[in-house]
């Protein structure tokens, strides 16, 4: 046998090991954020709105603790009418907001790393979550 034929099994195992290589972000589970309450389309109330957001495949941390190096992040919660526009970052999953007036809002729940890069930069495909909500005095 040659040298040739001793040495191509060696090189096709060491190419098979470097094309499926752990560390990127295929070998994880794709992190999501859902809203649980209010549902997409609902009436709610102006003033204070409870949120229930649930979130998977990502550990939330407390936004104003900067844990660099550690796999953790926060939920920022952005919330517009077109006109007017807030947001919240948060490390908690029912945070509590503030609707200043009647009509249509949009809410979106989209998740950060601890040192405030986008999830997409690991996870391209990430989605935030949206829906829209209809808000009139006392709900």
């Amino acid at each position: 046998m040659s040298s040739l034929t001793r040495a191509l099994p060696l090189m096709f195992s060491v190419s098979f090991t470097a094309c499926t290589g752990g560390g990127d972000s295929g070998d994880l589970a794709a992190p999501n954020a859902v809203f649980v309450a209010p549902l997409d389309g609902e009436t709610v109330g102006v003033g204070d709105l409870a949120l229930s957001i649930s979130v998977s495949n990502f550990d939330l941390s407390d936004p104003a603790k900067h844990n660099d190096g550690e796999p953790t992040g926060y939920l920022q919660v952005d919330w517009t009418d077109g006109t007017t526009s807030e947001s919240v970052r948060t490390g908690s999953t029912n945070p509590t907001i503030n609707i200043p007036g009647t009509g249509t809002w949009t809410l979106t729940a989209d998740l950060y790393f601890a040192d405030g890069d986008h999830i997409s930069e690991v996870f391209p495909d990430f989605v935030p979550a949206t829906i829209s909500i209809s808000a009139q005095p006392g709900g």
